[in-house]
């Protein structure tokens, strides 16, 4: 990546619609060197165009969680089993007291106790420790990447093998459940979704 990829990143970052003869022109570059540049980009697997959503907009919860894990290899475990959980923003290993730090969302208090202590990274095997702290929507960044639509392929099943119906929180409305199972009745992600 050169400073050319650079500067088309930070225009695209500013304007993903923004067309690549009106880039071309800021960078003194014709559109064709610019999409030949950004396909190499994706190709590369180095950038990733997408839309952000405005979290204010959203009025959602943050959850940031800090893990601490037996050991690396419970803490790849949590990676697999939560990789494809629609509410989780960020999951990252770091160093200090804890060796995973977790940033979720959630669209009430009551999907957000959930998070933290029923079908919750924190209630999984060998994990030692964990520390909670409850938010509001960012300040920044003012856009995040969620999935408002995501596939619901797995019934009632969610990514990290649980069954919402199955839940008593679930069960007495002290939860929505998953955002990627049809048993979900919350509001910030759509209801149904039709296959294409």
């Amino acid at each position: 990546m050169d400073d050319k990829d650079r500067e088309l990143i930070h225009i695209l970052q500013q304007d993903g619609r923004k067309s690549l003869t009106d880039i071309g022109k800021e960078l003194g570059m014709s559109h064709v060197a610019i999409g030949k540049r950004l396909n190499k980009l994706r190709e590369e697997d180095s950038v990733q165009i997408s839309a952000g959503v405005r979290a204010e907009s959203l009025d959602i919860k943050i959850v940031f969680m800090g893990l601490e894990t037996r050991n690396m290899e419970v803490a790849d475990g949590i990676a697999e089993k939560y990789g494809d959980c629609p509410r989780l923003l960020m999951l990252a290993p770091v160093t200090g007291r804890y060796n995973l730090f977790a940033v979720m969302i959630a669209e009430d208090t009551w999907s957000m106790e959930s998070m933290v202590g029923t079908c919750s990274m924190a209630t999984e095997e060998g994990i030692r420790n964990t520390e909670t702290w409850l938010g509001n929507a960012p300040i920044v960044p003012e856009y995040l990447s969620i999935d408002l639509a995501p596939n619901r392929d797995n019934g009632d099943k969610s990514p990290c093998g649980r069954h919402c119906p199955e839940c008593k929180r679930y069960k007495i409305d002290r939860c929505v459940g998953c955002p990627k199972t049809s048993a979900y009745k919350g509001n910030l992600w759509i209801q149904s979704k039709n296959k294409e």
